[in-house]
């Protein structure tokens, strides 16, 4: 059984349209496509209450806790924590390509233990760190300027982007090897299972809940299941909905974006001695 879950915000109801239609498109066998939407937003207090139109296919499910971002997977884990079945969790402002979940479950297959990102990075390119990991191998990303396929592509588009009918932004295929990574980028999307999350995981600190893809990659890694990303995944691209009261350009409480991830980084290794 394959859940796709997501959560929004009020302001980008009007625009999650496309998003939501590349979910239902996806050419994999996908049962339920959950959009998670709290009763109360605690970014948005004078919310009412209203819900987004939605494609057939989505199903709107109504939570009391806005868990923040982590909304979109940790809602769907308590609901379905009862079942065998992988959680495809994915961001609000994307358009995924049709093949994006079957390159996921192709993983999943030969990954059963691990969490599958389609996209990630390393804690030590945040912050100082230089220890070994003992999961190996690591992921590899493509340099840019090694990816001719996408260069190509992407000179194409720019030369045709304002003719008529000009042809679809092209997406880039990030990582060259499969590995494990220390943090997953939630906007690529991340296949998990219910059993890899516990009560732990909802008491999420105050700075914390800001940055999900910190807190929620420390989670895993504290009961060791490993983040592997499966090479050649093609990135999803940016929807209209990109910018708007986008988390990792807010600060909130007084706090922005980088010290909130330096913040989680720390409680998360002096809590649990992950990432030291």
């Amino acid at each position: 059984m394959l859940i796709i879950s997501l959560t929004t915000i009020p302001t980008r109801f009007h625009l999650i349209g496309p998003t939501l239609d590349s979910l239902v498109r996806q050419r994999a066998p996908v049962d339920r496509i959950l959009l998670y939407i709290p009763r109360r937003f605690r970014r948005f207090p004078d919310y009412d209450g209203s819900l987004p139109e939605v494609p057939e296919g989505v199903e709107i499910r109504r939570v009391d806790d806005d868990l923040g971002p982590a909304t979109k997977v940790l809602c769907a884990a308590r609901e379905f924590a009862d079942r065998d079945c992988d959680i495809l969790f994915c961001d609000d402002d994307r358009i995924y390509p049709a093949g994006w979940a079957a390159a996921m479950l192709a993983a999943r297959a030969e990954r059963p233990g691990d969490a599958i990102a389609a996209l990630g990075r390393e804690a030590s390119s945040l912050f100082a760190s230089t220890e070994q990991r003992d999961l190996q191998p690591r992921a590899v990303k493509r340099a840019w300027q090694e990816d001719y396929w996408y260069i190509a592509r992407h000179l194409w588009w720019l030369l045709r982007k304002r003719l008529p009918n000009p042809p679809d932004r092209p997406r880039r295929r990030v990582f060259k090897r499969s590995g494990y990574i220390d943090i997953f980028m939630g906007f690529g999307g991340v296949m998990v299972k219910p059993g890899f999350f516990d009560a732990r995981d909802y008491d999420i600190p105050d700075i914390c809940w800001t940055v999900d893809d910190f807190w929620l990659s420390g989670m895993l890694a504290r009961k060791r299941i490993g983040i592997w990303v499966p090479a050649d995944v093609i990135e999803p691209v940016n929807s209209d909905a990109y910018m708007v009261n986008a988390l990792f350009a807010a600060e909130i409480d007084g706090v922005g974006r980088p010290r909130a991830e330096k913040t989680t980084f720390e409680y998360l290794r002096d809590t649990y001695g992950i990432w030291g």
